[in-house]
């Protein structure tokens, strides 16, 4: 199976109290050192939080979502490939770079906009 930034998986939702999954938005390359077996992945939820980056129709590439959703830029995991259970499709490249220069913010204090 092939896995690239931007696509979003179906994978566990490690802080809930009962066996839980949740979609995860796949950010690292083939740079990550364990690229083959696993990614940097951001949470995705329906949660509207002032800080999560709004998913919009036209921000799917493939697949696409039902309801309202949003990345948390603020939830980051290494998530091994073996742990996802179904692809739910891709997202734009510019909405991951958006996630990410809000991840960038909240770890160094540096506006990358």
């Amino acid at each position: 199976m092939q896995y690239s930034a931007g696509d979003v998986w179906w994978g566990p939702a490690i802080h809930k109290s009962a066996p839980s999954y949740r979609p995860w938005v796949i950010i690292s390359n083939d740079a990550h050192p364990f690229h083959h077996t696993e990614c940097v992945a951001m949470a995705i939820t329906t949660q509207a939080h002032s800080a999560g980056v709004e998913i919009r129709a036209e921000d799917w590439i493939r697949g696409g979502s039902k309801t309202d959703s949003y990345i948390s830029p603020w939830y980051v995991l290494t998530m091994k490939y073996c742990d996802f259970d179904r692809q739910q499709g891709t997202l734009r490249k510019g909405l991951l770079e958006t996630a990410t220069d809000e991840l960038t913010t909240y770890v160094f204090g540096v506006d990358q906009r």
